[in-house]
């Protein structure tokens, strides 16, 4: 009898702690809402999304604050719900259900406003395609709470609601380029913070087996947004041209926006963009607005972007002197490792038109130990070396032989970056039929194998081979 006693007393108490818990109003809801919870946890663990529904609803209604998961396993149990839906009014119903979640978790367990609505709109847009206003009205709202919150998957649909109101007139030119704008800002914040991540983990050699899967997370993402970019800028070229910028960023505008700082950014970068041209690749900086706004810019906030326009824009005056001034400023404020490695390569060039070719050696080693990534520092020395082999020496073996060091560099540019192989291979092919051979090595005691340091500012150590 005591025993059956305890036992009885054990579950009332369990039952009042979870009367008294987030689990329901009353003791009954409470058992109800504690076995249902298991029971949708355990099928969505299954993979049984649409089975989990039911037991989820109880949930959802009976004990909506009780934990967040109840929120975070909502999205897909009512996507496949959705999917097995044949009644369009339940459909609906279940569409309006999953839109309703998001917005009793930002009541419920408020703090992460910008990661919820932002799948809020991706489903928003993926239920309702022919809502495009409606969409990039919730859009835009996560671009103000944090323009993080959108993986690059978001950023794509949010573009390309931007476009289909173009196309039905419901935005003009200036709303399209804030919409790309809107875009390459996001991208660029979270490619800041994975580039610092991860030229940090690549440096650790002893990093665990989670940071090894975080830094193929962050490369992987990093990838997508690349891409997504590239593809973004290719599709609007055409729309976007010089003449047609002048329409937006012109004295007019620029009376309007001169305090105004995204403005000031967001003309710079949509003006410095390189696009396809006749003879290579081009820009629009000829545009006068360039010029003042970039002064209007480093005036208000000299910040490492703003520097870097007026560095851009001393070398298009080749005023070089100035140039390097500003690189200098960008890099010493920059964090982003990728942006500050392009930057040195900036300071490369600037040395080389200068005749500064050790500076410019130097300059290139600094960008590649700001991206061990890239591939591009090698190439241009390669180049600059090859460049060298009249000054460097004084007779035909050393003089020659500075061609195997630029060789060197072009291999060790495809070896680093791949996609550079193509260039690298036709750079070491031109600068192969100009290395010394056999005879004038001899004369100079020199035979296939040995080593051979290349003087002057060079200073490269290169095997001789034929």
């Amino acid at each position: 009898m005591k025993r059956i006693l305890v036992l009885v007393l054990s579950l009332s108490i369990s039952v009042a702690s979870l009367a008294q818990s987030n689990w329901g109003n009353s003791a009954t809801d409470s058992i109800v809402c504690y076995e249902k919870y298991n029971t949708f946890g355990s099928l969505y663990n299954s993979k049984a999304y649409a089975e989990a529904y039911e037991p989820w609803r109880t949930v959802y209604e009976t004990c909506p604050k009780v934990k967040e998961v109840i929120y975070i396993f909502a999205p897909k149990i009512l996507d496949a719900k959705i999917k097995e839906a044949t009644d369009p009014v339940q459909r609906e119903a279940l569409i309006r259900l999953l839109l309703s979640t998001y917005d009793q978790r930002n009541a419920y367990f408020p703090g992460k406003e910008a990661e919820v609505n932002a799948q809020k709109a991706d489903n928003f847009w993926t239920y309702y395609p022919d809502n495009a206003p409606a969409a990039y009205a919730m859009y835009k709202e996560v671009f103000a709470l944090d323009p993080r919150a959108l993986q690059p998957a978001y950023l794509n649909n949010y573009f390309n609601v931007v476009i289909k109101l173009y196309k039905d007139e419901k935005l003009n030119s200036a709303g399209l380029v804030e919409g790309f704008n809107d875009v390459s800002e996001a991208i660029e914040l979270q490619s800041n913070e994975r580039n610092v991540l991860i030229a940090a983990l690549v440096k650790d050699t002893n990093i665990t087996e989670r940071e090894k899967r975080n830094l193929e997370v962050n490369r992987r993402l990093l990838d997508q947004s690349e891409k997504l970019i590239a593809n973004i800028e290719k599709g609007i070229a055409p729309l976007l041209t010089c003449e047609r910028l002048t329409l937006i960023y012109n004295d007019s505008t620029f009376a309007i926006h001169t305090s105004d700082k995204n403005w000031l950014v967001r003309s710079l970068k949509m003006l410095s963009k390189d696009r396809p041209g006749v003879d290579g690749t081009t820009d629009c900086t000829d545009n006068p607005m360039y010029i003042k706004a970039a002064s209007a810019l480093y005036k208000l906030d000299p910040s490492a972007q703003a520097a870097r326009s007026m560095g851009l824009l001393s070398i298009k005056n080749g005023l070089y002197a100035d140039s390097k001034k500003y690189f200098d400023d960008a890099i010493r404020q920059e964090v982003d490792p990728k942006k500050k490695a392009k930057d040195w390569m900036k300071l490369a060039q600037i040395a080389e038109k200068q005749g500064q070719l050790a500076e410019a050696k130097r300059a290139c080693l600094e960008s590649a130990r700001a991206n061990p990534e890239s591939g591009e520092p090698y190439l241009f020395l390669a180049l600059i070396y090859g460049q060298a082999a009249d000054s460097c020496g004084s007779n035909a073996f050393e003089k020659n032989a500075v061609y195997w060091a630029a060789i060197s560099m072009a291999n060790r540019a495809a070896s680093v970056q791949p996609d550079l192989s193509a260039k690298a291979e036709s750079l070491a092919s031109s600068y192969g039929k100009n290395v010394p051979d056999k005879s004038i090595a001899f004369q100079f005691n020199y035979k296939e194998g040995d080593s051979y340091t290349v003087g002057c500012w060079i200073n490269e150590r290169i095997v001789v081979r034929f």
